[in-house]
């Protein structure tokens, strides 16, 4: 399948999000949070990510991650870097509260699009501290890709994280 057919089967199969001059959305892609290790790229920009994501959720904008916001093929665990990261996901939670977090899975976390893992490690997660499962992403819906759709023209802006335009990158 060549990458235009790829695109239009996602681009068909794309959740709608409806925005008019009010909405204010932050997108960002490509965090490929890690462990927080020396080898972790994320490590070094962990601090603005947060004072930025803090920023966007204080002046009432829409989160959308655009794929590869973990970094699932170095790091096989997210707990391991749910836990490495324990603020930056409590204050993504607190978007997906507020319905206004949207979920873009890539190539490097894949693993988001099937719906069991999903359920099994972005609904909740373990509190050592408190020995108890405490909710994360409750309910979430992850996307392969996802489509703006301005309300006064309908026009539209499709996002995707691109990984389906590379046979390589797709897995």
């Amino acid at each position: 399948m060549f990458t235009g057919n790829r695109l239009t089967k996602v681009f068909n199969s794309s959740k709608e999000i409806p925005f008019d001059d009010s909405s204010k959305f932050i997108l960002f892609s490509d965090c490929h949070r890690g462990d927080n290790s020396l080898a972790d790229d994320f490590a070094h920009n962990q601090n603005i990510f947060f004072y930025a994501l803090n920023h966007y959720y204080n002046n009432g904008f829409s989160y959308i991650e655009i794929g590869d916001g973990d970094e699932l093929w170095e790091n096989r665990r997210f707990a391991t870097i749910r836990s490495a990261y324990n603020h930056i996901f409590k204050l993504m939670s607190k978007f997906h509260q507020d319905n206004r977090f949207y979920f873009i899975w890539g190539n490097h976390n894949r693993k988001w699009k099937n719906p069991k893992n999903v359920k099994k490690h972005l609904y909740s997660y373990y509190n050592e501290r408190k020995d108890c499962y405490e909710p994360l992403f409750e309910g979430i819906e992850t996307h392969e890709g996802l489509i703006l759709q301005y309300s006064d023209t309908k026009n539209k802006i499709f996002l995707t994280h691109g990984h389906q335009g590379q046979l390589m990158n797709r897995k």
